[in-house]
């Protein structure tokens, strides 16, 4: 193929679950290799993501081979990353099933705190 030709799809896409944390949500860490035919120099990377048939997010001029998501859990996500070159390239599919997370809560807590009290209670003045 020509200098002028797109490149083909990144290889190697794959991802890494980040379990949320008090600081943040879930989160899919996204990785992939560069494409087998490059077809010229690769200037960046073009990721888009979308979930339940809403429009597509898309990130484009990502310089490295990993990028990290905000996403929600329970649900499906479609993710698409493509080098380019002077033209864009073959786009990678995966498609993720992000887990139910539970969420712990203070109000959560203090509801099974006082239940948990007023039932020591109750069973001391029986």
């Amino acid at each position: 193929m020509s200098a002028s030709s797109a490149p083909s799809a990144p290889v190697s896409f794959s991802y890494t679950h980040i379990t949320p944390r008090s600081s943040h949500g879930p989160r899919i860490n996204l990785t992939w290799s560069k494409p087998a035919e490059p077809n010229g120099v690769i200037r960046n990377y073009t990721l888009s993501y979308s979930h339940s048939g809403k429009t597509p997010n898309e990130i484009s001029g990502i310089d490295g081979l990993s990028y990290t998501v905000d996403v929600l859990g329970g649900i499906q996500f479609q993710f698409h990353v493509r080098a380019v070159t002077i033209k864009p390239g073959i786009k990678a599919l995966l498609v993720v099933d992000i887990p139910e997370y539970s969420k712990f809560s203070f109000f959560g807590f203090f509801t099974f705190s006082v239940i948990l009290v007023l039932s020591f209670l109750g069973y001391m003045y029986m």
